[in-house]
């Protein structure tokens, strides 16, 4: 029962992050502001030209005073604006592109969707403007074209792209489609276009992305597609003037996101999330007045021009404003000055408009709360109530009578920088409660598994328990939580807590027949050892935010456990101190995502073919069949690697043999009658090893071979030791297997980033982009060495199929006692890195202990012990 209960609690407890942070900020019952023409006021353009290079960096369009973007450069040194445009995370296309059309960072709750569809519908520049002509990528079209357009009429023309990264294709024939598809429109619609106003003409150009995907930015063949792009924006540039001579048309390039070196991107890094823009045509200033001092040489004469920088979201209130539309309704931008030709009227009125448009979502935020019975008596957001709101639109509307315009702007900015932290206030109103409520959830289940843990020795009672008393506190919680109108989702976690501690607090706790089967531990740990367990533990959870300290617990722990083994003169002890000492190497160097030598990937396949030969256990145990089907897998992945190198396409033999290995690594395990636990493990440690080889780009399956010898060694080591297994303890064993399985997530890669992902990881397997796919096989990269080191624990520790529940239970305790730590290092302020990071870093810790439970399950149904205990049951 107590699994049961260890699963619901940790998809509970996930669940609690995700109401606490990534509550929707999607704002229902909104009504759109007036159009700036209906003021009397003329917009400075009739129409807008919007231009995303999807996954063009800042750095790539600025390297070499941009001498990749020649044409560009001729735009931006005679007319409009150049900046830099900081995105947030994830950086990645579809929260990139919903900021720049509708002003919204990424709503949380679209996860429930897979992050394909819009589970609340949202406003945008495509709903306000009077026509909207788009091309590009179905994937990013799509997100746009299903939401209701409130009659406008709305034109999208977009391809269904599978990203092929065999290196076979030119990338920017993408963009070519899309440029192709612009012209046939403008010159069969040339009449009808110079006619419409406002207009919106939207191209996703995907090329940049794509070709940083496969060949990595920097490279010729970026580079190649990058001066493709360029240029056939400066030619659609000049159509588009032929097309509307009136001067009337207002142009915006910019890109949704960056990319790392690597060619990831959905991270913070400012390779990620610096990106390039130009504003130039009808409406925009030659030289803006704005707070940014920085410069940059534009050509190699070493002519300087100002570098403005914007946040993503303030590019749509400014779209807005160019072409007479009010902010979209679910806009949290706010309007940058400075940057609009046009009169100080118009421009004061741009920004009254956005800050109505702000002040209408925390007003209907600030009645919600006030909705509640009690909320008269609770904490409200003081520096923005209903008279200071009314007060507000008195004043501007008498500054604006006395054309003090730019006092107006200057009531108005402050108006909206008030407007999002109250809107952040509301928000994030029940984030302290609930993260007390989450903390106490947590408590409650960590005393639950350790009076699990003793319940063979103890029996927790409950002295002077009043269920009366118990009821009272509950039914009037809820009273309360009924009263304020608490969303039923907080209410829900609030009360949580009190259901934990009942079952912690519940007599004759968790005494089953599982733990009939599991001899008594004398101890839990001693001392020594449970002092150095907490600090490892504790150092365990810094790695999520410093790669390499993985090698300082790996070396403490690992250092400790040789030397309680030193006075034996086994060559086992010396090999061991060799492979601690290169093992922690490893997290010292750059991480494998992303990082391609094919080089070290041959030397892994070598490693692996030779310990297959070297060793006894596989050389006498493997059956035929198994050697020559792992010898030609080998020998295929390492074809597939070269190829791939050397951007040659793969193939569809090869992918064939790859998919039936995968099949036959597996099966050929299960359906293995032999019952000598090692004979098995030899079998199952050389299919997966080689099954793991075709998905590494680099040193990881050189790694994974080290790490799983020096585990066997370990384990061995303390086997041949008496006064090492009479030691042992379910907690210090629950430990070791958290240390390795971090370890063999962090020393091949940093697996915290969201962003840790190289479509050539699936290179053997697949040459073009398939998400679902290949998120399968990124998944099983993750698991394999997880398996691994399950079945060499279960293999080579009888301790630990004795005592498999205890540990198990230990195994929660630590796990849940990083993620506690996890849950207070979650940020809310501060970068998008630093949040982003700390909620990812939570996610992974509670997914951890579930991933666990089922890799155990996996590694015993390929040893052949598929029930729990069934090895210590069979021995009473």
């Amino acid at each position: 029962m107590w699994i049961i209960y260890a699963l619901l609690v940790h998809i509970l407890l996930l669940g609690s992050i995700f109401v606490i942070y990534f509550r929707s900020p999607v704002i229902k019952g909104l009504e759109p502001q007036q159009p700036l023409s209906s003021f009397g006021l003329e917009p400075p353009a009739d129409r807008l030209v919007l231009i995303v290079t999807d996954g063009l960096r800042a750095d790539s369009f600025f390297d070499g005073n941009c001498r990749h973007v020649p044409h560009l450069r001729e735009i931006f040194l005679h007319e409009g604006l150049v900046g830099i445009s900081r995105t947030r995370v994830p950086t990645e296309s579809r929260p990139g592109h919903i900021a720049l059309i509708a002003g919204l960072y990424e709503d949380p709750s679209a996860v429930t969707r897979g992050w394909k569809e819009n589970p609340i519908e949202f406003d945008t520049v495509f709903n306000r403007s009077g026509h909207t002509y788009a091309w590009g990528a179905h994937d990013v079209l799509h997100i746009f074209e299903k939401l209701s357009s409130g009659g406008r009429p709305m034109h999208f023309d977009s391809y269904n792209h599978d990203l092929d990264f065999s290196g076979q294709h030119k990338t920017y024939k993408l963009d070519e489609w899309v440029f192709d598809k612009v012209r046939f429109l403008l010159n069969r619609k040339r009449e009808e276009l110079q006619k419409a106003k406002p207009v919106v003409f939207f191209l996703h150009l995907l090329g940049m992305d794509t070709a940083g995907h496969v060949h990595k930015p920097g490279t010729p063949l970026f580079l190649e597609n990058l001066n493709y792009s360029e240029h056939g924006i400066w030619q659609i540039y000049q159509k588009f003037e032929e097309i509307f001579p009136d001067k009337r048309t207002v142009y915006l390039m910019t890109s949704d996101h960056g990319m790392t070196d690597s060619g990831s991107h959905g991270a913070g890094a400012p390779h990620e999330t610096d990106t390039p823009f130009i504003l130039w045509g009808s409406g925009v200033v030659q030289t803006a007045n704005t707070p940014s001092k920085q410069t940059f040489v534009a050509n190699d004469e070493g002519k300087r021009l100002p570098l403005h920088e914007l946040e993503q979201a303030q590019l749509t209130p400014l779209m807005s404003a160019l072409i007479g539309l009010p902010p979209p309704m679910n806009n949290f931008g706010m309007l940058p000055m400075g940057y609009i030709n046009a009169s100080a009227e118009y421009e004061a009125m741009a920004a009254y408009s956005n800050a109505q448009q702000l002040l209408g979502q925390y007003q209907m935020l600030f009645e919600e709360h006030k909705r509640g019975v009690l909320s008269n008596y609770l904490n409200s957001f003081g520096k923005l109530t209903t008279k200071k709101i009314q007060d507000y639109k008195l004043l501007t509307a008498n500054l604006r009578a006395n054309k003090s315009y730019a006092e107006s702007i200057v009531r108005s900015r402050l108006i909206m920088e008030q407007t999002l932290e109250g809107i952040d206030y509301y928000h994030g109103y029940y984030g302290n409660v609930l993260l007390l409520s989450t903390t106490a959830t947590f408590l409650g289940w960590i005393y639950y598994l350790y009076q699990l843990l003793t319940a063979h020795r103890t029996k927790a009672k409950r002295t002077g328990h009043n269920i009366w008393l118990e009821a009272a506190v509950i039914i009037g919680l809820i009273i309360f939580l009924v009263a304020q109108r608490v969303p039923l989702v907080i209410t829900f976690y609030l009360l949580l807590p009190l259901f934990i501690w009942r079952l912690a607090l519940k007599p004759n706790l968790g005494y089953s027949a599982a733990f009939a089967y599991s001899q008594p531990s004398t101890h839990l740990a001693s001392k020594k050892q449970l002092l150095l367990l907490i600090g490892c533990a504790e150092l365990l959870v810094f790695t999520f935010f410093e790669r390499r300290l993985i090698s300082l617990c790996f070396l403490v722990i690992s250092g400790y456990s040789w030397l309680e083994n030193f006075k034996s003169d086994s060559r086992l002890v010396y090999g061991r101190l060799i492979l601690i000492a290169v093992l922690t190497l490893f997290p010292l160097l750059p991480p494998s995502v992303g990082y391609q030598n094919s080089h070290l990937v041959f030397i892994g396949i070598l490693v692996i073919f030779l310990n297959a030969l070297w060793s006894k256990k596989q050389r006498l145990g493997l059956s035929l069949h198994t050697k020559i089907c792992n010898a030609f897998i080998l020998l295929n992945a390492a074809v597939c690697v070269h190829l791939n190198s050397n951007h040659q396409g793969i193939p569809l033999p090869l992918y064939i043999a790859s998919w039936l290995f995968l099949i036959y690594a597996f099966g050929s395990i299960l359906i293995n009658k032999e019952t000598d636990l090692e004979l098995r493990l030899a079998q199952i440690c050389y299919n997966l090893n080689a099954l793991y080889a075709m998905l590494c780009t680099s040193y990881e399956a050189l790694f994974i071979q080290l790490l799983i010898m020096e585990l066997s060694m370990s384990l061995d080591t303390s086997n041949r030791n008496s006064t090492m297994a009479m030691q042992q303890s379910p907690l210090r064993l629950a430990f070791t297997i958290v240390l390795y399985t971090f370890f063999s997530m962090f020393g091949s890669g940093n697996i915290a980033s969201i962003s840790s992902f190289d479509p050539n990881i699936t290179r053997c397997f697949i040459g073009h982009f398939a998400p679902f796919i290949m998120m399968a096989l990124v998944l099983l990269k993750l698991l394999v060495p997880l398996i691994l080191n399950m079945s060499v624990v279960y293999t080579h520790c009888g301790y630990a199929r004795q005592q498999e529940t205890r540990i198990f239970i230990c195994l929660l305790l630590i796990c849940d006692i990083m993620g506690l730590n996890f849950l207070y290092l979650v940020r809310n302020q501060g970068s998008w890195l630093e949040i982003g990071s700390s909620i990812s870093h939570f996610v992974i810790m509670e997914m951890t202990t579930l991933i666990l439970l089922l890799v155990a399950y996996g590694a015993k149904l390929l040893l052949g012990l598929t029930a729990f205990n069934n090895v210590t049951h069979k021995q009473h």
